[in-house]
């Protein structure tokens, strides 16, 4: 009987995996609208749009990153056989949504111009094929004039694994509302084993318009399960819960990148450490709450600027934020001391790309971290460069500093989803 139980725990052991595969990156949608000189007429557009929007935006439970600054996805199967997906990671939300076959969207009537600008291989991941070409004739206009028909669709009549769920949701961005109902199936990332069954997830029947600009299907959640919509658990946590992972581990690594699309913008490392990407020493940063992957931020300092309140900051570290989200004092103070200046009307700064500027250094748990310039100064093409902030307006339950993919590419993020802690390690 003792030699049975072993077997069984040795076998649990072994069916426990650590596996890596690639982040891709394009830049968010403000970085190639800079590139292009449209920046400007698109924020005036949206801000026209949001002004309408301000009483339903003010009653709704928007989330507090937007659909068009995500920049950093995955791919991930559903299904049985699989069914692809090309999802934007969101650390700072808890669901997994993807287009169901009947989601009838807004009217946009072409592939976007981030097809034909990306490199075919890279196209392939990001966009349909029919968007994808290889010559500089460009994408093709889509006989539809649906912000769906450019994604890939679920279709549950062709899963033998799939089961309905009843219950309906509604989130809603900045950009437009995302409403559907939820579903089970297996869920993997793909080409690996890492797989979860009995995976909620959410099937979007209606997209909003502003949803076709950005050529990634869905989001896949990486917070806490008390921040899901309907407290659904996140993919990552179902993982754990079923024994899938060798340590309740998964580790965010996110290369120094350009203007450009990548297939390989990063690694994402779940069941184990990135040994690979990380160094091996981790300071471990004790969580505030487990909703966010949130932590005191103690305080700041560049140059001759520094501030540190008495009872610190909140922050927290997402994926999803593709610059930094700082209260707006701290914008301002931090944008002086590395020669930015706001341009009216785009909602950015802008700088030098080949300004010397100092480091900008965190203070977290009784640590400093230092933030090299190459990290937040961010090319957006040719002209100046974007300096990678934000002016963040956050209250209640939010925090007040998004910590984005510029901090994540000095320091890797490994999330501990047991024990409720966030580790920093250097980049190699």
């Amino acid at each position: 009987m003792k030699m049975f139980v072993a077997l069984l725990a040795l076998l649990a052991v072994v069916s426990a995996e650590v596996h890596q595969f690639n982040i891709g990156y394009r830049p968010n949608l403000r970085q190639r609208l800079a590139a292009q000189g449209k920046l400007a007429e698109y924020e005036k557009e949206r801000n026209e749009l949001l002004a309408k929007k301000s009483l339903q935006l003010a009653s709704s439970s928007s989330p507090i990153i937007d659909y068009e600054d995500m920049a950093y996805m995955v791919q991930i199967s559903l299904g049985t056989p699989a069914q692809n997906f090309v999802l934007f990671i969101d650390s700072g939300s808890s669901n997994l949504w993807v287009p169901d076959i009947t989601c009838a969207g807004g009217k946009d009537a072409t592939c976007g111009s981030y097809c034909k600008s990306t490199p075919y291989d890279a196209c392939l991941t990001f966009c349909q094929e029919e968007c994808c070409t290889k010559t500089v004739a460009g994408a093709k206009v889509l006989a539809t004039t649906d912000a769906c028909q450019s994604k890939h669709r679920f279709n549950a009549s062709l899963s033998s694994s799939y089961v309905t769920n009843g219950q309906k949701f509604d989130m809603t961005y900045n950009t437009g509302e995302v409403k559907g109902f939820f579903g089970v199936d297996t869920f993997c990332f793909t080409n690996t084993t890492v797989c979860a069954t009995g995976q909620v997830f959410g099937q979007a029947t209606t997209i909003g318009e502003a949803f076709g600009k950005q050529p990634e299907d869905g989001i896949i959640g990486l917070g806490w399960p008390a921040l899901a919509v309907n407290q659904q658990t996140p993919p990552l946590f179902n993982l754990m819960n079923q024994g899938k992972l060798d340590q309740p581990y998964f580790v965010v690594y996110l290369a120094q990148i350009g203007p450009t699309s990548q297939i390989n913008g990063g690694a994402f490392t779940v069941g184990g450490l990135d040994t690979t990407h990380c160094d091996s020493n981790v300071d471990w940063v004790p969580l505030s709450t487990n909703t966010f992957w949130q932590f005191k931020l103690a305080g700041v300092s560049s140059g001759s600027y520094s501030q540190s309140p008495t009872s610190g900051w909140q922050a927290a570290a997402d994926t999803a934020a593709s610059f930094i989200g700082a209260p707006k004092s701290v914008v301002t103070s931090l944008a002086k001391v590395v020669g930015a200046t706001y341009v009216p009307g785009t909602g950015a700064f802008f700088m030098d790309c080949d300004a010397v500027v100092p480091d900008i250094v965190f203070t977290i748990n009784g640590k400093t971290y230092n933030m090299p310039s190459t990290s937040f100064v961010v090319s957006a093409g040719p002209g100046p460069c974007m300096f990678a902030f934000y002016e963040l307006t956050a209250g209640g339950f939010y925090p007040a500093w998004m910590l984005g993919p510029p901090f994540m590419r000095a320091y890797c993020h490994t999330h501990d989803m047991k024990n409720g802690r966030l580790g920093l390690s250097k980049v190699l």
